[in-house]
């Protein structure tokens, strides 16, 4: 009957005394305990200061640097690839549907392939996309797994900077003699030659990014988590 005449009608399953409450004007509490399957959120816990706490520095700069570099190297590489098949679909437009000679094109199209594939490698490796075989890795206990890595990046910083210190070389001797192709079209070699010490130049920075990153705890070795095994 109280809950009919008041001045603002209660819902029907709520008690009179209701309106009469400190706390009814701004929620309803309860006392009684959350259901089992709700786990609060604790919002200052380690989990939270682990998500909102990025760390960051001189390594952090060096490490996003080259990663940036590398990405350009990956649409660099996509972008010599694409136009290696349109300079295909034209060379197959000139010599069999117009019946004319071509002279450049076959050239350029294996110049830009194995450029492609020289200037992408450090993409290739920042995605982890280079042929490996992690069993080893897998059954090697944390310090043995991390020496490993530590080795292999390593070795693979070595045998990058080989190849572009001599690819480097190369490229001044060529174009120090005037290396043209042995075709109609005479390309200065030292223009495709390029391709090998910047490749090979990016995978020793990628490389030695993730050699920071591994020796810094930013990464674990072959990204394996550390509880694998």
């Amino acid at each position: 009957m109280s809950n009919a005449m008041s001045p603002h009608p209660l819902p029907i399953d709520l008690p009179d005394d209701f309106a009469q409450t400190r706390s009814a004007s701004h929620s309803v509490k309860s006392d009684m305990p959350p259901p089992p399957d709700v786990e609060p959120i604790d919002h200052h816990g380690p989990q939270a200061n682990r998500n909102t706490q990025i760390p960051h520095g001189p390594v952090d700069n060096i490490i996003a640097v080259i990663h940036f570099l590398s990405r350009v190297c990956g649409v660099a590489s996509a972008s010599m690839f694409g136009t290696a098949m349109l300079i295909i679909c034209q060379l197959v437009f000139m010599r069999y549907v117009l019946n004319d000679s071509t002279v450049w094109q076959t050239e350029a199209v294996i110049f830009l392939m194995i450029g492609a594939t020289l200037v992408g490698l450090p993409y290739v490796q920042l995605l982890r996309g280079h042929v490996n075989v992690d069993l080893l890795p897998l059954y090697l206990k944390r310090g043995a797994r991390m020496t490993l890595a530590i080795v292999t990046l390593s070795l693979g910083m070595a045998i990058a900077a080989m190849f572009a210190f001599y690819g480097l070389e190369l490229v001044i001797e060529a174009y120090e003699g005037g290396w043209l192709s042995e075709t109609i079209w005479a390309v200065p070699l030292w223009k495709p030659f390029s391709a090998l010490p910047i490749g090979f130049g990016l995978l020793f920075l990628q490389f030695f990014a993730d050699f920071l990153s591994l020796i810094t705890r930013r990464s674990t070795p072959f990204d394996i988590r550390d509880d694998a095994f």
